[in-house]
């Protein structure tokens, strides 16, 4: 039994489509969910979330300069980079899975809609 090409295509489509979305949802459990998740019960046993990534355990902050700026985005960096390659791997995905004319399907409109479902599905990697 064979399937005409449209049946093979738009399969195609929702399998990349389920993909990204699989791969964004364990890549956001991973790097974002389960971090802070675990962060809570630090905040809860010891009322703070630990050192400053400025000043680190001093009372003050470094004093500005070159060496300073370097120190915090070294710092930065090294915290960050799991959420920067998801974002590289999300991106990728969802330009090479998922067909354009869904993604202008739903956020192209100009009414609340298209905003409200932006504004929603964009609230699970802000931290």
């Amino acid at each position: 039994m064979s399937r005409d090409s449209g049946q093979v295509d738009r399969s195609r489509l929702i399998a990349g489509t389920v993909i990204f979305l699989v791969t964004l949802a364990a890549g956001l459990l991973y790097v974002k969910w389960l971090p802070y998740y675990n962060k809570s019960f630090i905040a809860l046993s010891h009322h703070s979330i630990g050192a400053s990534i400025v000043s680190g355990k001093s009372a003050t902050p470094p004093v500005a300069g070159l060496a300073a700026a370097w120190s915090y985005a070294v710092i930065y960096y090294g915290l960050i980079w799991q959420a920067l390659a998801l974002a590289l791997i999300a991106g990728a995905t969802i330009q090479v899975l998922v067909p354009r004319r869904w993604i202008h399907r739903i956020f192209s409109g100009k009414d609340f809609r298209s905003v409200a479902i932006a504004g929603t599905l964009s609230l699970g990697g802000m931290m």
